[in-house]
């Protein structure tokens, strides 16, 4: 799992794709006036590396957009702008000879323009959307969505017959660290947690908000004994974490985990209600602990 952005974060990753589209729709007119009004070409549009001079190409291959590099969407922007540039390059050469551009040419470089500027839009919608699937605070995905995506994990579940495993967790004695400490320290212990935990996961898990500072960790592809050294590396590596506070000082916290395995064939929420109860035990025993839901799964279920 990817370090998760804060809302801060998103909102000015979409500003900058939209300035982004703005450039090159600019690129865009520039060429069809060059290609359909006779104005005079810019040499440098000639260039092999054309593509890479561009303020889109400065972006896309610039360390700004590396956030975003493990969006198969992101990836495909690379091929569909070089090509539009080898396709503008070609007709722009037709101009320069004064020569008419042959139709094809053309239609090809405005083809893959609309097309590299659909594929923009669409990345940007899919960043405001998760606006509304991100936790504001830490980062991670909120409730919204959460069970259809947890029925999505068990039909992969079934096609690649390795079991997805859930697990609940919960900041011990997290309302004392609000009651005495403020509700600003709360929030640090929340977010350099999360950041914490993201770091150890693997980039196809995923952490929901589920409530105050209850958080759903899903490991697909996990039988519960793989996910519980999963778990186990978390909780040993959180209570190490020091937590830097707003008035500067340090302070350590520890949480419990509730770990259990989602049957292929049972509602999402037996597996979250399983977990929630080896979560309550995990808190009777003592806290700073991981108990799992033992359970068998009837080979005719």
């Amino acid at each position: 799992m990817s370090p998760p952005l804060d809302r801060e974060e998103i909102q000015l990753l979409t500003e900058e794709i939209e300035v982004v589209i703005a450039a090159h729709l600019a690129w865009f007119k520039q060429i069809n006036r060059a290609l359909v009004c006779g104005h005079a070409v810019d040499p440098a549009e000639l260039a092999e590396d054309a593509h890479l001079r561009s303020p889109f190409g400065q972006w896309f291959h610039g360390r700004e957009a590396r956030v975003l590099d493990d969006s198969d969407d992101f990836r495909e922007l690379g091929a569909i702008q070089q090509a539009m540039h080898d396709a503008a390059r070609v007709a722009l050469r037709e101009v320069v000879e004064q020569r008419r551009p042959a139709p094809e040419h053309y239609d090809r470089c405005i083809d893959l323009a609309l097309r590299l500027n659909t594929a923009l839009r669409r990345i940007q919608l899919d960043i405001i959307g998760e606006l509304l699937t991100t936790d504001s605070l830490t980062g991670c995905a909120s409730r919204r969505g959460m069970l259809n995506r947890l029925r999505e994990e068990q039909e992969r579940a079934i096609r690649i017959h390795r079991p997805c495993s859930l697990c609940l967790m919960d900041f011990d004695r997290f309302k004392r660290v609000n009651d005495e400490l403020g509700h600003p320290a709360g929030d640090a212990v929340l977010r350099q947690g999360l950041r914490f935990i993201a770091g150890v996961l693997r980039k196809y898990d995923t952490v929901y908000r589920y409530g105050g500072e209850e958080f759903l960790i899903c490991l697909p592809g996990s039988p519960v004994k793989d996910a519980a050294q999963v778990v186990e590396r978390i909780r040993a590596g959180l209570e190490r974490l020091p937590i830097r506070l707003p008035n500067g000082e340090t302070l350590f916290v520890t949480a419990s985990f509730g770990l259990a395995e989602m049957h292929p064939r049972r509602p999402a929420e037996e597996a979250i209600a399983n977990a929630d109860i080896a979560l309550i035990r995990a808190k009777e025993a003592g806290r700073n602990r991981l108990e799992i839901w033992e359970t068998e799964l009837l080979a005719n279920d």
